[in-house]
């Protein structure tokens, strides 16, 4: 009987360890793709987004908060879930060094537009 219990108290500890060591998801910046966006991104110094670590993050524009966000990222996309907006908005975007892209193209208007890290 000692040993049924021993085993039972075993597997139980196991079963805590593996469901602590699971991964949370997209938010907080749990990927190393949405990692890399974390800080501030200035087109200039009036306009700029912010990434936080906790996946929140807000965009401002000539001055203006234009919207508080959570965001997360998958393949080269970046998905922005403004809190007055029920769609969200999606970019096809890249990362180099200090510089962020948002690409033109599918889902995109316009130019390509960078943001600099500062």
């Amino acid at each position: 009987m000692k040993k049924v219990i021993l085993s039972a108290i075993a597997v139980i500890i196991m079963a805590f360890a593996f469901v602590s060591c699971g991964n949370s998801g997209n938010n907080g910046g749990n990927n190393k793709e949405q990692q890399g966006l974390v800080g501030n991104w200035y087109y200039n110094d009036n306009t700029y987004y912010t990434f936080n670590e906790d996946g929140t993050g807000l965009y401002m524009a000539y001055g203006v908060l234009v919207g508080n966000f959570t965001y997360s990222t998958s393949n080269g996309k970046l998905t922005l879930n403004y809190e007055d907006f029920t769609d969200p908005t999606i970019f096809n975007y890249k990362v180099e060094g200090k510089t962020l892209t948002i690409l033109s193209g599918e889902g995109n208007i316009g130019s390509d537009t960078e943001y600099k890290r500062k």
